[in-house]
């Protein structure tokens, strides 16, 4: 879902302005997108080594995998607590911090802009791609603990 917001951004933030508007805010705000969707990837790559653990190897292989795995599970288990936990804080608090001058508020704000881009831009659906990107944050954090 970020992929795609920041495909959309990428492809937009040349756009001349209208009447004066830019499309996207000058210096837009992205890490803490950028910083979510590196958090997701890094859980995505460790749950895709255990796969190919088990495909590799079978259940065997997979088991000494996930032996080595669970020496250091309490710390990642810590780790990926405080990794979802940062990154839903930092993602909620760009928004709310940034007088809409980062891609979620911006994209979110209806006003003269929005109306004025609607049919080169999808505000809209950028802002519903980074809230349901915190809403399933949320949801990952609350089922590590």
């Amino acid at each position: 879902m970020l992929a795609t917001a920041f495909a959309i951004f990428h492809a937009t933030k040349a756009l001349a302005p209208r009447n004066g508007l830019p499309p996207w805010a000058d210096n837009t705000k992205v890490w803490p997108q950028a910083l979510l969707l590196s958090i997701a990837v890094i859980s995505l790559v460790m749950s895709i080594i255990v796969l190919i653990a088990y495909w590799r190897g079978g259940h065997h292989r997979a088991e000494k995998v996930a032996a080595y795995y669970t020496v250091f599970a309490v710390g990642f288990f810590i780790f990926s607590i405080i990794m979802w936990a940062v990154g839903a804080a930092v993602f909620n608090q760009s928004k709310a911090q940034n007088n809409n001058k980062d891609m979620w508020g911006w994209s979110c704000v209806d006003n003269k802009r929005r109306h004025l881009f609607e049919d080169d831009i999808a505000y809209g659906l950028v802002c519903r791609l980074q809230v349901s990107t915190l809403s399933i944050d949320s949801q990952a954090l609350l089922t590590t603990l």
